[in-house]
């Protein structure tokens, strides 16, 4: 893959799994030292950006107020 080249599904669905392999830590972890050299170029940091944030979100408890107004709808 070149640089410039757009990551295909099939690409990007690889990396994503690999990163569930590794788990949070290491893809943070790595993502911090040497994306390039770890993980892969530009687009692969961007990719690990958006997986550490889901995975944080997901982690974060709904509030109590959310979901009582969720509840009422």
């Amino acid at each position: 893959m070149r640089a410039m080249d757009p990551m295909n599904p099939m690409d990007r669905q690889r990396t994503l799994d690999y990163f569930e392999r590794l788990g949070r830590d290491k893809v943070r972890l790595y993502s911090a030292i040497d994306c390039d050299r770890y993980l892969g170029g530009w687009q692969v940091r961007e990719l690990a950006d958006q997986w550490l944030a889901e995975k944080a979100a997901e982690e974060r408890p709904v509030p109590l107020w959310r979901r009582l107004a969720i509840r009422r709808r």
